[in-house]
This record gives structure tokens, C-alpha cells and sequence, in this order.
């Protein structure tokens, strides 16, 4: 962009009004040169849960998005990597210095509701984890003002419907039939999240 004369003053005068820094954060992604007869931007995305069905994205003769293959990822090949939520808010602190809310946080998974109670430890795991780096950020100086998690409650995905759930409370809903009471079941991680709120995160240790 071209830069006109007083536009620097006016970015600087927007730049006070900023109050924190929102971040959404699922995962990272890494990147590597893309030749120019390479894959593009096919938008092709993995909504059906089944492991390894992403492709490759990119722009010929920039870059590519490879998976990682050092991270593990979800059923919708996504990676989990904690560790990038403490780098986040790392580049954040140093590059702007502004306080940081977390503004989402979470795992998509098939939770399945099992005779009224539905167990969900992979969740509990990956909060856990972030919950550990965004301690250890906080140690090292971020000013991190809140942490929301994505979501509370199940909830109606543009992309996957109620196939991939989010939240703490189970939604009675099925995905492709309007089946099911609707009723909202707590689930263990519910549990779990409430004990770590109660207790200020005194069992966040490695």
C-alpha cells in the first residue's frame, strides 16, 4: 500500500485506542516453498472426521501448508500443538505490548453419550495442556486478561453440523435427522473445568 502524507499519525492515533489483543487459537500450521507448477488453494477440507483426508493447500511458486508430522492432530487433521498458545501470546507481548484474551479455545471431537454420561478425556487433556503453556506465558511476562473456551454447550456447525462438538454440555441432537431431546448433558470435562476454575488451576503442574 501506498502510504499518504499523514497516514502514519492516523495509524498511531488508532493504535492508543487499542485496549487488548483478542486471539482465536486452534493450532499451527507450518509452511515450505511451493514451486510454481505446485498444489493450489483447492479449498478441499477435511468435514467428516476421517483422519488424514486433508490436502496440501498453497499458492504456485510461494508457499505450501504440509502437515506437521512431529504434532499429533485431530480427527479433522488438525494440529494440536499447546506450546504455539504460549508463542502466540509471546509474539504478541513483545511486538505490541497490549494485555491478550483468548477469545477461543478448543477441541472438535465425536462425543458420544453413553448411558446419560458422556466421557470426553481427550478434551480435558487438550485444555489441560493449553491451560499449562498459557500458565507458562503468563510467567514469562504476557499480561493475559481471560481465557474462553470454545464453547460451552455443543453447538450447530456451519461446516459439520453437530458431528464435530466443541463444548461442555452435550447437546441431544443428531446430526443428519432431527432426532433427539435436545436435552444438555454436563460432561466430564465440564466437571473438570469447573474443579480447575474453583481452585485457580492448582493442579496445572507438567
Amino acid at each position: 500500500p501506498v502510504l499518504e502524507e499523514g497516514d502514519e499519525e492516523i495509524l498511531k492515533e488508532a493504535a492508543a485506542l487499542v485496549d487488548f489483543m483478542g486471539v482465536n487459537y486452534y493450532q499451527t500450521c507450518v509452511a515450505e516453498y511451493n514451486p510454481i507448477d505446485g498444489v493450489g488453494m483447492s479449498n478441499t477440507m477435511n468435514t467428516t472426521g476421517k483422519k488424514g483426508t486433508s490436502t496440501v493447500q498453497g499458492i504456485p511458486g510461494l508457499y505450501k501448508n504440509p502437515q506437521n508430522e512431529n504434532l499429533p492432530t485431530t480427527d479433522w487433521d488438525w494440529t494440536i500443538d499447546p506450546q504455539g498458545l504460549r508463542f502466540a501470546c509471546r509474539d504478541i507481548t513483545s511486538r505490541y505490548d497490549l494485555p491478550i484474551v483468548i477469545s477461543e479455545n478448543g477441541l472438535g471431537a465425536f462425543d458420544k453419550l453413553e448411558d446419560g454420561k458422556v466421557h470426553d478425556p481427550y478434551r480435558i487433556d487438550y485444555l489441560k495442556r493449553h491451560l499449562i503453556e498459557l500458565k507458562k506465558a503468563i510467567n514469562e511476562g504476557c499480561r493475559v486478561l481471560a481465557y474462553c473456551t470454545w464453547s460451552f454447550t455443543d453447538l450447530l456447525s456451519w461446516l459439520n453440523g453437530y458431528q464435530k462438538r466443541y463444548g461442555f454440555v452435550y447437546v441431544d441432537r443428531e446430526e443428519d435427522e432431527n432426532e433427539g431431546t435436545l436435552d444438555r448433558i454436563k460432561k466430564d470435562s465440564f466437571y473438570w473445568y469447573k474443579y480447575t476454575i474453583e481452585t485457580a488451576g492448582a493442579e496445572l503442574e507438567e
